[in-house]
């Protein structure tokens, strides 16, 4: 999440960076870096895999101001080979912060209807998407809960299969959680992957 301070021991041992094998494809691809909403107007899919960021569902902590984009701020300074400015007490990139690099699919507040943001932002992207198959991978973590995103991918089409995974607990799995998913997850956090058939 942030640049070190100092160095720990670990540092100090050897990396070993290895390149990966690469299984060359014959066939076209296209790969796209803007904004998902225009993105769709545009191109059209059999099977389309969405994997938003998501918010804390933390009703016990205050929003945090720590985006998606910022907990990979290192690799993307190794990609870019920058030297980009920094900012704040863990030294992260600028260009990650919550002003720049904050995503919808994030967001925590509600709409003045009553619905939180980040349900809205799936609906519209699901509504949005030109694809006979979707597939949407959601954490319990989020801020949309199980029965809003049921709602939202039946109002576009018929679920075909869930697929639930299970992940190990980390430190915020400790705190208590209020969205009802967690609530029944003594495991901690679960990975729901959502096959839908768009109608």
């Amino acid at each position: 999440m942030s640049y070190l301070k100092e160095w720990s021991t670990r540092s100090y041992k050897q990396l070993d960076l290895k390149i990966p094998r690469i299984c060359p494809v014959d066939g076209r691809h296209q790969v796209y870096r803007q904004d998902v909403f225009e993105l769709c107007k545009s191109v059209e899919t059999d099977l389309t895999y969405l994997d938003p960021p998501y918010g804390s569902n933390n009703e016990k902590m205050p929003p945090s101001r720590i985006r998606y984009a910022s907990y990979y701020h290192i690799w993307t300074t190794v990609i870019l080979n920058d030297k980009p400015d920094i900012s704040g007490k863990a030294l992260r990139r600028t260009d990650s912060s919550d002003r720049i690099a904050g995503s919808v699919f994030e967001e925590f507040r509600k709409h003045e209807n009553g619905r939180f943001i980040v349900v809205e932002a799936i609906d519209r992207l699901l509504s949005s998407i030109k694809s006979r198959w979707i597939i949407l991978s959601y954490s319990s973590g989020g801020r949309a809960t199980a029965a809003e995103l049921d709602d939202v991918l039946t109002t576009h089409g018929t679920i075909l299969d869930i697929v639930e995974l299970e992940y190990r607990k980390n430190v915020m799995a400790k705190m208590r959680w209020t969205n009802e998913w967690l609530r029944d997850a003594k495991e901690g956090n679960r990975e729901f992957m959502f096959l839908i058939e768009k109608t």
